[in-house]
């Protein structure tokens, strides 16, 4: 009896052990993966057709549906093999929030104008997920992407930064349900994407493509969204492992441009050179390359919201800046100078003095950079301090510093630049460094990764 009850001790004590370990614990949620994720929250995508064009040319598929991943063959292969549904899916992940988008790629963006068509078509959306301690976390928001616009959608009551809400979101269990434009929706172009709203398909013709981890081939696309076809998710990995690709009969005809030949030339855009003109302070590409500062941008009330990065494939070049001295008065009337940093990945802007600015800066006196603080034109915005910047340029890309004194009456004035174009895996850092003209000092790094 007592070696019985040693060995019941010992049962329960190692009961106790998994339990305490989460194991055994039905309570105990396990921690996702990225592809879980992406299957969780999967959209149900509302896509309606157009028979004038072709209802082949509005069905999802993969870039490589034809069986080689050339650009420029896929207008003329439409016709010639089977279009298996598939949607590409991204993971970005904060120490708070998922950021997991879905591309909807299409063989051939077509319509009635020369202006509307073009060869390869992708667009797009980012379902945003609160990091609660389940699987799978809780939404919180979701972006769509139509012709280089941003759409935000959410059933919270968040409210506007740069942006705002344009309405809120259907679902279907964990799945957001979104429509998907079809070709002919002159003179926007075809395939945008915005949240559904429940209406019937436009011209009467639309299906429905769910997450059924199963590639089917739409057999019959008659009907009000009577017909329902299973998709599979591909990785984003397969084109971004591709994204050095470029040339005339490869993947891409440009930086971010997928090759294509028919009427507007390498005209369909992947997520990293995606850019929204009116948005406020993002820039090209923070759609897949700094997803929470596009976010903590576009709207307020998301909570606790961080922009450390722990999970981030999608990115060439970190840059932070630290801390900003002038050294001259700029003032056209002689006052001191109102100084800001301007960086610039491959010559494109990627901040300005909406993120951050010093008004009056006094000569010799050191100023602490966080985006949104002291005098930025886009002021207390963030609900976290940081200093970073996320980007995609090709690898070697001149990454410039640049610090100027903002005059609304004369123009900006340069105060000098610091320029480095550090190969992947290098680290640039300049520690109370002086500037171009001597007319400023800055402490920044830039990480160079792909």
């Amino acid at each position: 009896m007592k070696q019985l009850r040693k060995w019941l001790g010992l049962v329960l004590a190692s009961v106790i052990s998994l339990s305490m370990a989460g194991l055994g614990n039905p309570g105990h949620a396990h921690a996702a993966s990225e592809r879980e994720l992406a299957a969780y929250w999967a959209p149900e995508f509302y896509q309606d057709v157009n028979d004038t064009y072709g209802y082949r040319a509005d069905y999802v598929t993969n870039f490589n549906y034809d069986g080689d991943w050339a650009g420029n063959n896929n207008w003329e292969n439409i016709d010639r093999f089977p279009l298996k549904s598939y949607i590409y899916y991204s993971v970005v992940e904060t120490e708070s929030h998922y950021f997991i988008g879905y591309y909807d790629y299409h063989a051939r963006d077509d319509g009635p104008l020369s202006l509307d068509k073009h060869e390869n078509d992708l667009e797009g959306l980012m379902v945003v997920v609160r990091k609660d301690g389940s699987a799978y976390g809780s939404f919180q928001l979701m972006e769509t992407v139509a012709h280089n616009q941003m759409y935000q959608y959410s059933n919270l009551p968040l409210t506007n930064g740069s942006d705002n809400l344009d309405g809120g979101v259907l679902f279907n269990g964990s799945h957001a349900k979104v429509f998907i434009q079809s070709n002919g929706q002159s003179p926007i172009g075809g395939h945008g994407n915005h949240a559904y709203d429940g209406t019937g398909a436009p011209g009467g013709d639309g299906i429905v493509y769910y997450y059924g981890a199963r590639a089917d081939v739409v057999t019959d696309a008659s009907g009000s969204y009577t017909k329902r076809y299973s998709y599979d998710l591909l990785s984003f990995d397969d084109f971004w492992n591709r994204r050095y690709d470029i040339g005339d009969g490869r993947t891409f005809g440009s930086w971010g441009k997928l090759d294509g030949d028919n009427y507007q030339p390498d005209s369909a855009a992947m997520p990293w050179v995606w850019d929204d003109l009116d948005d406020g302070p993002t820039f090209a590409g923070d759609f897949l390359s700094d997803p929470a500062h596009m976010v903590d941008t576009h709207l307020n009330g998301l909570g606790n919201f961080s922009h450390v990065y722990v999970r981030h494939p999608y990115y060439s070049h970190r840059i932070q800046v630290q801390k900003m001295t002038s050294l001259a008065n700029r003032d056209p009337f002689g006052g001191s100078s109102d100084i800001y940093v301007k960086i610039r990945a491959n010559g494109s802007g990627v901040s300005d003095d909406r993120l951050w600015k010093k008004n009056d800066a006094p000569i010799g006196q050191s100023f602490s950079v966080a985006w949104g603080t002291l005098d930025a034109t886009f002021a207390n915005q963030y609900s976290s301090a940081y200093n970073d910047r996320y980007v995609n340029v090709p690898a070697g890309s001149a990454i410039s510093i640049e610090i100027n004194d903002s005059d609304g009456t004369s123009g900006d004035d340069a105060m000098g630049s610091l320029t480095a174009s550090p190969q992947p895996g290098q680290v640039v850092t300049w520690s109370d460094a002086l500037t171009s003209s001597g007319e400023a000092r800055v402490t920044a790094t830039i990480w160079a990764v792909n």
